[in-house]
Protein backbone atom coordinates (compact mmCIF):
# COMPACT_ATOMS: atom_id res chain seq x y z
CA UNK A 1 0.00 0.00 0.00
CA UNK A 2 1.19 3.27 -0.83
CA UNK A 3 1.00 6.47 0.76
CA UNK A 4 -2.32 8.20 1.47
CA UNK A 5 -3.42 10.45 -1.70
CA UNK A 6 -2.26 13.83 -0.02
CA UNK A 7 0.45 12.81 1.45
CA UNK A 8 2.67 15.90 1.92
CA UNK A 9 0.20 18.76 0.96
CA UNK A 10 0.20 20.63 3.25
CA UNK A 11 -3.06 23.18 4.29
CA UNK A 12 -4.33 26.28 5.70
CA UNK A 13 -7.33 26.33 7.01
CA UNK A 14 -9.00 29.71 7.24
CA UNK A 15 -12.59 28.25 7.96
CA UNK A 16 -15.21 28.23 9.92
CA UNK A 17 -18.90 27.20 10.66
CA UNK A 18 -19.59 23.98 8.46
CA UNK A 19 -18.96 24.09 4.79
CA UNK A 20 -15.64 25.34 4.87
CA UNK A 21 -14.59 23.26 7.90
CA UNK A 22 -15.64 19.81 6.67
CA UNK A 23 -13.65 20.42 2.81
CA UNK A 24 -10.35 21.22 4.92
CA UNK A 25 -11.47 17.75 6.98
CA UNK A 26 -12.09 16.34 3.74
CA UNK A 27 -8.45 16.79 2.88
CA UNK A 28 -7.56 15.87 5.84
CA UNK A 29 -9.19 12.05 5.99
CA UNK A 30 -7.17 12.21 2.27
CA UNK A 31 -3.57 12.19 4.33
CA UNK A 32 -2.99 16.68 3.96
CA UNK A 33 -1.56 17.83 6.91
CA UNK A 34 -4.18 20.93 8.17
CA UNK A 35 -3.58 23.71 10.07
CA UNK A 36 -6.63 25.09 11.49
CA UNK A 37 -5.95 28.79 11.98
CA UNK A 38 -8.54 30.22 14.40
CA UNK A 39 -9.20 33.35 16.49
CA UNK A 40 -8.46 33.38 19.95
CA UNK A 41 -12.06 32.84 21.12
CA UNK A 42 -11.91 29.94 18.47
CA UNK A 43 -14.15 28.67 15.58
CA UNK A 44 -17.96 30.28 15.87
CA UNK A 45 -18.95 26.57 15.74
CA UNK A 46 -16.90 24.92 18.00
CA UNK A 47 -19.66 25.20 20.96
CA UNK A 48 -21.32 22.81 19.17
CA UNK A 49 -21.50 18.86 19.13
CA UNK A 50 -20.87 19.18 15.50
CA UNK A 51 -17.69 20.51 15.65
CA UNK A 52 -15.89 17.63 16.15
CA UNK A 53 -17.81 15.77 13.19
CA UNK A 54 -15.89 18.93 11.09
CA UNK A 55 -12.72 19.06 12.18
CA UNK A 56 -11.14 15.71 12.91
CA UNK A 57 -7.43 15.34 11.93
CA UNK A 58 -6.30 18.87 11.82
CA UNK A 59 -4.15 21.04 14.23
CA UNK A 60 -5.26 24.07 15.82
CA UNK A 61 -3.19 27.21 15.42
CA UNK A 62 -4.71 30.29 17.79
CA UNK A 63 -3.32 33.24 16.19
CA UNK A 64 -5.26 37.73 15.89
CA UNK A 65 -5.61 37.67 12.36
CA UNK A 66 -6.14 41.39 13.05
CA UNK A 67 -2.55 42.25 14.14
CA UNK A 68 0.69 42.68 11.98
CA UNK A 69 2.59 39.54 13.53
CA UNK A 70 -0.84 37.37 13.24
CA UNK A 71 -0.65 37.36 9.76
CA UNK A 72 3.19 37.37 9.30
CA UNK A 73 2.63 33.65 11.07
CA UNK A 74 -0.11 32.94 8.20
CA UNK A 75 2.69 34.22 5.06
CA UNK A 76 4.88 31.91 6.80
CA UNK A 77 2.64 29.09 6.53
CA UNK A 78 1.45 29.83 3.00
CA UNK A 79 4.94 30.13 1.79
CA UNK A 80 5.44 26.57 2.47
CA UNK A 81 2.12 25.44 1.77
CA UNK A 82 -0.13 24.35 -1.29
CA UNK A 83 -3.72 24.89 -0.49
CA UNK A 84 -5.51 27.66 1.29
CA UNK A 85 -9.38 27.13 2.70
CA UNK A 86 -11.72 30.19 3.72
CA UNK A 87 -14.98 30.98 4.10
CA UNK A 88 -15.51 34.31 5.16
CA UNK A 89 -17.76 36.74 3.77
CA UNK A 90 -16.09 38.50 0.61
CA UNK A 91 -14.16 41.33 0.83
CA UNK A 92 -13.02 40.22 4.49
CA UNK A 93 -10.28 37.92 4.03
CA UNK A 94 -8.44 40.58 1.68
CA UNK A 95 -9.10 43.42 4.71
CA UNK A 96 -7.66 40.68 6.84
CA UNK A 97 -4.76 40.55 4.43
CA UNK A 98 -5.28 37.05 3.77
CA UNK A 99 -7.00 37.54 0.20
CA UNK A 100 -5.99 35.71 -2.42
CA UNK A 101 -3.83 38.24 -4.28
CA UNK A 102 -1.59 38.91 -1.48
CA UNK A 103 -1.17 35.15 -0.77
CA UNK A 104 -0.62 33.75 -4.14
CA UNK A 105 1.89 37.03 -4.96
CA UNK A 106 3.47 35.40 -1.85
CA UNK A 107 3.23 31.25 -3.34
CA UNK A 108 2.48 31.52 -6.94
CA UNK A 109 1.80 27.30 -6.79
CA UNK A 110 -1.23 28.02 -3.83
CA UNK A 111 -4.13 26.49 -4.65
CA UNK A 112 -6.47 28.84 -2.89
CA UNK A 113 -10.70 28.15 -2.34
CA UNK A 114 -12.98 30.19 -1.22
CA UNK A 115 -16.65 28.87 0.03
CA UNK A 116 -19.24 31.50 -0.06
CA UNK A 117 -22.89 31.72 1.07
CA UNK A 118 -24.36 33.78 -2.19
CA UNK A 119 -20.59 34.02 -4.17
CA UNK A 120 -18.30 36.61 -4.54
CA UNK A 121 -19.92 38.96 -7.36
CA UNK A 122 -23.74 39.73 -7.44
CA UNK A 123 -26.61 40.88 -5.35
CA UNK A 124 -25.93 39.28 -2.45
CA UNK A 125 -22.69 39.28 -1.34
CA UNK A 126 -22.97 41.23 1.39
CA UNK A 127 -25.83 39.33 3.14
CA UNK A 128 -25.00 36.19 5.67
CA UNK A 129 -26.17 33.30 4.90
CA UNK A 130 -26.54 29.57 6.39
CA UNK A 131 -28.00 26.77 4.79
CA UNK A 132 -31.87 27.13 5.82
CA UNK A 133 -31.73 30.14 3.77
CA UNK A 134 -30.20 28.42 0.79
CA UNK A 135 -32.79 25.58 1.25
CA UNK A 136 -35.55 27.89 1.49
CA UNK A 137 -34.78 29.69 -1.38
CA UNK A 138 -33.58 27.03 -3.44
CA UNK A 139 -37.20 25.31 -3.34
CA UNK A 140 -35.84 22.26 -1.12
CA UNK A 141 -38.44 23.28 1.41
CA UNK A 142 -41.69 23.45 -0.93
CA UNK A 143 -40.31 19.98 -2.40
CA UNK A 144 -39.82 18.81 0.80
CA UNK A 145 -43.42 19.96 1.79
CA UNK A 146 -45.12 17.39 -1.11
CA UNK A 147 -47.29 21.05 -2.10
CA UNK A 148 -48.25 21.40 1.88
CA UNK A 149 -46.34 23.57 4.33
CA UNK A 150 -42.51 23.55 3.68
CA UNK A 151 -39.99 21.20 5.76
CA UNK A 152 -36.64 22.09 6.84
CA UNK A 153 -34.15 19.64 6.38
CA UNK A 154 -32.59 19.22 9.26
CA UNK A 155 -29.35 17.96 7.72
CA UNK A 156 -27.57 21.15 6.39
CA UNK A 157 -27.45 19.66 2.89
CA UNK A 158 -26.20 22.96 1.09
CA UNK A 159 -23.03 23.17 3.77
CA UNK A 160 -21.87 19.56 3.27
CA UNK A 161 -22.56 19.93 -0.56
CA UNK A 162 -20.58 23.22 -1.32
CA UNK A 163 -17.67 21.18 1.00
CA UNK A 164 -17.36 18.52 -1.33
CA UNK A 165 -17.54 20.81 -4.54
CA UNK A 166 -15.00 23.01 -2.59
CA UNK A 167 -12.80 20.00 -1.96
CA UNK A 168 -13.32 18.75 -6.01
CA UNK A 169 -12.39 21.51 -6.88
CA UNK A 170 -9.40 22.29 -4.76
CA UNK A 171 -8.16 18.42 -6.56
CA UNK A 172 -9.04 19.26 -9.74
CA UNK A 173 -6.72 22.58 -9.65
CA UNK A 174 -3.87 20.75 -7.75
CA UNK A 175 -4.12 18.34 -10.59
CA UNK A 176 -3.90 20.92 -13.02
CA UNK A 177 -0.85 22.56 -10.75
CA UNK A 178 1.15 19.92 -11.86
CA UNK A 179 0.65 20.41 -15.43
CA UNK A 180 1.54 24.19 -15.06
CA UNK A 181 3.37 24.46 -12.01
CA UNK A 182 1.15 27.10 -10.85
CA UNK A 183 -2.02 27.36 -8.78
CA UNK A 184 -4.77 29.12 -8.69
CA UNK A 185 -8.68 30.71 -6.79
CA UNK A 186 -11.14 28.23 -6.78
CA UNK A 187 -14.88 29.14 -5.64
CA UNK A 188 -18.19 27.84 -5.05
CA UNK A 189 -21.17 28.77 -2.71
CA UNK A 190 -23.91 27.88 -0.72
CA UNK A 191 -26.04 28.72 -3.80
CA UNK A 192 -24.22 26.69 -6.16
CA UNK A 193 -24.56 23.47 -3.91
CA UNK A 194 -28.11 24.12 -3.68
CA UNK A 195 -28.67 24.65 -7.45
CA UNK A 196 -26.08 21.31 -7.98
CA UNK A 197 -27.46 19.14 -5.09
CA UNK A 198 -31.03 19.10 -7.77
CA UNK A 199 -29.58 18.54 -10.93
CA UNK A 200 -32.87 16.06 -11.44
CA UNK A 201 -35.11 18.84 -10.10
CA UNK A 202 -33.78 21.87 -11.67
CA UNK A 203 -35.53 20.93 -14.95
CA UNK A 204 -37.94 22.89 -16.66
CA UNK A 205 -40.55 22.33 -19.95
CA UNK A 206 -43.83 22.88 -21.18
CA UNK A 207 -46.37 20.46 -18.79
CA UNK A 208 -43.54 19.60 -16.58
CA UNK A 209 -45.20 19.34 -12.70
CA UNK A 210 -43.77 20.78 -10.77
CA UNK A 211 -45.78 20.33 -7.83
CA UNK A 212 -43.87 16.86 -6.12
CA UNK A 213 -46.73 14.46 -4.48
CA UNK A 214 -45.84 11.36 -2.64
CA UNK A 215 -45.76 8.52 -4.45
CA UNK A 216 -47.49 5.09 -2.73
CA UNK A 217 -44.43 2.99 -3.80
CA UNK A 218 -42.02 5.31 -3.00
CA UNK A 219 -42.79 6.51 1.14
CA UNK A 220 -42.79 5.81 4.79
CA UNK A 221 -45.02 3.50 5.81
CA UNK A 222 -45.78 2.94 9.41
CA UNK A 223 -46.35 -1.17 10.39
CA UNK A 224 -48.76 -3.16 12.73
CA UNK A 225 -46.10 -1.98 15.97
CA UNK A 226 -46.07 1.52 14.94
CA UNK A 227 -42.40 1.61 14.42
CA UNK A 228 -41.99 3.05 10.54
CA UNK A 229 -39.94 2.02 7.40
CA UNK A 230 -39.35 3.06 3.97
CA UNK A 231 -40.51 1.35 0.45
CA UNK A 232 -38.59 2.50 -2.07
CA UNK A 233 -39.86 0.77 -5.65
CA UNK A 234 -38.55 2.87 -7.95
CA UNK A 235 -39.48 1.63 -11.04
CA UNK A 236 -42.02 -1.17 -12.56
CA UNK A 237 -39.49 -4.45 -11.60
CA UNK A 238 -39.65 -3.68 -7.71
CA UNK A 239 -43.80 -2.76 -8.43
CA UNK A 240 -44.53 -6.35 -10.15
CA UNK A 241 -42.15 -7.90 -7.31
CA UNK A 242 -44.33 -5.75 -4.57
CA UNK A 243 -47.57 -6.82 -5.58
CA UNK A 244 -46.58 -10.59 -5.12
CA UNK A 245 -44.89 -10.44 -1.76
CA UNK A 246 -47.82 -9.11 -0.61
CA UNK A 247 -50.65 -11.06 -1.70
CA UNK A 248 -52.42 -8.37 -4.41
CA UNK A 249 -51.08 -9.94 -7.19
CA UNK A 250 -53.94 -9.06 -9.10
CA UNK A 251 -52.92 -4.85 -8.68
CA UNK A 252 -49.66 -5.91 -10.96
CA UNK A 253 -51.88 -6.10 -14.08
CA UNK A 254 -54.24 -2.96 -12.82
CA UNK A 255 -53.68 -0.72 -15.60
CA UNK A 256 -54.13 2.44 -12.98
CA UNK A 257 -50.74 1.02 -11.27
CA UNK A 258 -48.79 0.07 -14.59
CA UNK A 259 -46.15 3.20 -14.27
CA UNK A 260 -44.62 5.35 -11.66
CA UNK A 261 -46.78 8.49 -13.12
CA UNK A 262 -50.08 6.50 -13.11
CA UNK A 263 -49.33 5.15 -9.53
CA UNK A 264 -48.59 8.86 -8.45
CA UNK A 265 -52.29 10.24 -10.73
CA UNK A 266 -54.07 7.41 -8.84
CA UNK A 267 -52.25 7.28 -5.41
CA UNK A 268 -55.99 8.01 -3.71
CA UNK A 269 -56.93 4.60 -4.85
CA UNK A 270 -53.45 2.90 -4.23
CA UNK A 271 -52.62 4.39 -0.79
CA UNK A 272 -55.11 3.31 1.52
CA UNK A 273 -54.38 -0.83 0.21
CA UNK A 274 -50.77 -0.16 1.07
CA UNK A 275 -51.42 1.45 4.30
CA UNK A 276 -54.33 -1.48 5.46
CA UNK A 277 -51.69 -3.85 4.11
CA UNK A 278 -48.52 -2.83 6.08
CA UNK A 279 -50.64 -1.87 8.88
CA UNK A 280 -51.47 -5.63 9.52
CA UNK A 281 -48.31 -6.75 10.84
CA UNK A 282 -44.84 -5.65 12.96
CA UNK A 283 -42.07 -3.94 11.05
CA UNK A 284 -39.64 -7.04 11.45
CA UNK A 285 -42.39 -8.69 9.48
CA UNK A 286 -42.49 -6.83 6.20
CA UNK A 287 -38.62 -5.69 6.21
CA UNK A 288 -38.02 -9.85 6.18
CA UNK A 289 -40.91 -10.16 3.68
CA UNK A 290 -39.49 -7.43 1.29
CA UNK A 291 -36.18 -8.60 1.90
CA UNK A 292 -36.52 -12.17 0.80
CA UNK A 293 -38.54 -10.17 -2.66
CA UNK A 294 -35.46 -8.04 -3.42
CA UNK A 295 -37.49 -5.17 -2.74
CA UNK A 296 -35.54 -2.11 -1.24
CA UNK A 297 -36.70 -1.12 1.93
CA UNK A 298 -35.53 0.26 5.62
CA UNK A 299 -36.17 1.09 8.84
CA UNK A 300 -36.13 4.46 10.28
CA UNK A 301 -33.48 4.46 12.36
CA UNK A 302 -31.92 7.29 15.30
CA UNK A 303 -28.33 8.42 14.38
CA UNK A 304 -27.12 6.36 17.45
CA UNK A 305 -28.99 2.98 15.90
CA UNK A 306 -27.50 3.89 12.76
CA UNK A 307 -23.71 4.17 14.69
CA UNK A 308 -23.83 0.59 15.53
CA UNK A 309 -25.73 -0.35 12.56
CA UNK A 310 -23.84 -3.40 11.09
CA UNK A 311 -23.24 -2.30 7.99
CA UNK A 312 -21.42 0.91 9.71
CA UNK A 313 -19.26 -1.12 11.56
CA UNK A 314 -18.34 -3.34 8.64
CA UNK A 315 -16.32 -0.58 6.61
CA UNK A 316 -15.17 0.70 9.77
CA UNK A 317 -17.45 3.75 9.77
CA UNK A 318 -17.40 3.98 13.52
CA UNK A 319 -14.05 5.41 15.06
CA UNK A 320 -14.05 6.23 18.72
CA UNK A 321 -11.45 9.13 19.92
CA UNK A 322 -10.03 9.76 23.96
CA UNK A 323 -11.09 13.47 23.78
CA UNK A 324 -9.74 15.88 26.77
CA UNK A 325 -12.90 17.56 26.59
CA UNK A 326 -15.43 15.53 26.33
CA UNK A 327 -14.16 11.72 27.09
CA UNK A 328 -15.27 8.95 24.59
CA UNK A 329 -15.85 10.64 21.28
CA UNK A 330 -17.28 8.55 18.57
CA UNK A 331 -17.34 9.64 15.10
CA UNK A 332 -17.12 9.01 11.48
CA UNK A 333 -14.60 7.01 9.77
CA UNK A 334 -13.20 7.56 6.44
CA UNK A 335 -15.89 7.59 3.79
CA UNK A 336 -13.49 6.80 0.49
CA UNK A 337 -11.93 3.12 -0.04
CA UNK A 338 -8.82 2.95 -2.21
CA UNK A 339 -7.03 -0.57 -3.48
CA UNK A 340 -3.75 0.93 -3.78
CA UNK A 341 -3.72 3.86 -1.47
CA UNK A 342 -3.19 3.66 2.46
CA UNK A 343 -5.47 5.81 4.30
CA UNK A 344 -4.48 6.48 7.94
CA UNK A 345 -6.84 7.43 10.49
CA UNK A 346 -6.20 11.16 10.63
CA UNK A 347 -6.63 11.29 14.58
CA UNK A 348 -9.23 13.33 16.94
CA UNK A 349 -10.27 16.97 16.22
CA UNK A 350 -8.36 19.52 18.05
CA UNK A 351 -8.87 21.85 21.33
CA UNK A 352 -8.36 25.58 20.75
CA UNK A 353 -4.95 26.37 20.37
CA UNK A 354 -3.66 22.94 20.89
CA UNK A 355 -0.72 23.16 18.33
CA UNK A 356 0.13 26.75 18.07
CA UNK A 357 3.80 26.38 19.55
CA UNK A 358 4.46 22.80 17.20
CA UNK A 359 3.10 24.84 14.40
CA UNK A 360 5.21 27.93 14.68
CA UNK A 361 8.64 26.19 15.61
CA UNK A 362 7.81 23.80 12.11
CA UNK A 363 8.08 28.01 10.33
CA UNK A 364 10.77 29.18 12.13
CA UNK A 365 9.70 30.69 15.52
CA UNK A 366 11.91 29.87 18.52
CA UNK A 367 10.65 29.13 22.47
CA UNK A 368 11.62 33.12 22.84
CA UNK A 369 9.19 34.23 19.85
CA UNK A 370 6.71 32.29 20.76
CA UNK A 371 6.85 33.51 24.66
CA UNK A 372 7.14 36.77 23.42
CA UNK A 373 4.14 36.48 20.84
CA UNK A 374 1.87 34.69 23.84
CA UNK A 375 2.56 37.67 26.04
CA UNK A 376 1.43 39.87 23.37
CA UNK A 377 -1.89 38.46 23.10
CA UNK A 378 -1.06 37.42 19.20
CA UNK A 379 -1.62 34.11 20.11
CA UNK A 380 -3.25 31.70 22.78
Amino acid sequence: MSAPPLEGIRVVDLTSYIAGSYAGMMLADLGAQVVKVESLTGDSFRELPGFFGWNRGKRSLAVDLKTTEGRAIVERLVARGDIVMENMRPGVADRLGVGYERLSAINPRLVYCSITAFGSTGPYTDRPGFDPLLQAMSGVMALQGFGGPPQYVRIAITDYYAAALGCQGVLAALFVRERTGRGQRVETSLLHAALALQSGNFVDYPGKQHIFRDNPTYRLYQAGDGQWFFLACGNQMFWVKLCTALGLGHLADDPRFASWLLRLDNREALLPLLEKTFASQPRSHWLEVLAAHDIPAAPVQTLLEFMGDPGVRHHDMLHVYDHPEVGRLRLMGQPLVFSQTHSNDPGSPPTLGQHTDEVLREVGYDGAAIADLRARGVIT
